[in-house]
């Protein structure tokens, strides 16, 4: 998230009932509380985070922090919290999907699913998580055909790098018989990406993407983690240009996703490993 030079942080009296929550719930440690309201203490202005648990955890909605006023944020303690029953059915119907409709999810859903995504926990908060989607099938159709054409180069000039042999039967497959074994038609995809120099920039991205995912599959969309088309961006270094992708930036992964054209009607059954340590 970067430095933060100013926090910002302010308590309306009138609500404030000093609870001392926000204070208890800080992760640096910066906030105190005498006989008076919460404040920032002296000079540990710059060492919040920006995590905004002072603002989520007061019962009364008093605190601001880094301009963001409480009266914006979701209520939690409503009805529209899913039960762990709802949770577990999606979770577990949750299906790689491979088959898509040639349609356009609506850019407004989009973006609501990326709003979603980017609430995703990121190491040490550093937020510097970046999403490139490509929302429209007309700009899918054609980068689909440059990564198929620079895949096909590669293997046509014997460059293709050894462990990626599975690229020639990927190629042949849409040269000869127009099958896309690697975005399976669907007609979108997003990429999570951050800084090679945050914290955590591998796991920000998948953990957000798990996020993408279960949200955009709440909604009767599918999903497909993809790790060939990650992969093809490896061997395609210019495929990150219309992707707008930075080179001082680490691809997280990859997801295709869109409206499925199968419908799942029951969960599998896999058995879980259960190892306790007592």
């Amino acid at each position: 998230m970067g430095q933060i030079k100013d926090t910002q942080f302010e308590v309306d009296q009138k609500k404030c009932i000093r609870c001392g929550e926000c204070v208890n719930e800080c992760p640096v440690n910066i906030l105190v509380i005498g006989d008076s309201i919460p404040f920032v203490a002296d000079g540990r202005n710059g060492d919040c985070i920006g995590c905004q648990h002072c603002l989520a955890v007061c019962p009364e909605g008093a605190v601001s922090v880094l301009g963001l006023r409480a009266e914006n944020s979701y209520r939690l303690d409503t009805t529209e919290i899913a039960s762990y029953l709802q949770i577990d059915r999606l979770l577990r119907g949750r299906r790689s999907v491979r088959r898509y409709r040639d349609e356009d999810v609506d850019a407004t859903v989009i973006d609501n699913l990326l709003q979603t995504a980017f609430h995703a926990p990121s190491g040490r908060n550093d937020r510097r998580l970046s999403f490139s989607v490509i929302n429209r099938g007309e700009v899918m159709d054609r980068f689909r055909q440059q990564t198929y054409e620079g895949l096909s180069d590669l293997v046509k000039t014997g460059k293709l790098p050894s462990g990626y042999e599975s690229f020639v039967d990927i190629v042949n497959g849409w040269k000869m018989y127009d099958v896309d074994l690697l975005f399976r038609w669907a007609p979108h995809l997003v990429a999570a990406t951050a800084p090679i120099d945050s914290p955590s920039p591998e796991a920000d991205g998948i953990i957000a993407l798990s996020h993408f995912e279960i949200a955009a599959q709440s909604i009767g969309l599918g999903t497909l983690w993809n790790g060939l088309v990650k992969m093809a961006l490896t061997l395609l270094p210019d495929l990150k240009i219309p992707l707008q992708i930075s080179d001082d930036n680490l691809i997280a992964f990859t997801m295709s996703f869109g409206k499925p054209a199968v419908t799942y009607t029951r969960s599998v059954q896999y058995g879980p490993v259960i190892r306790v340590v007592d």
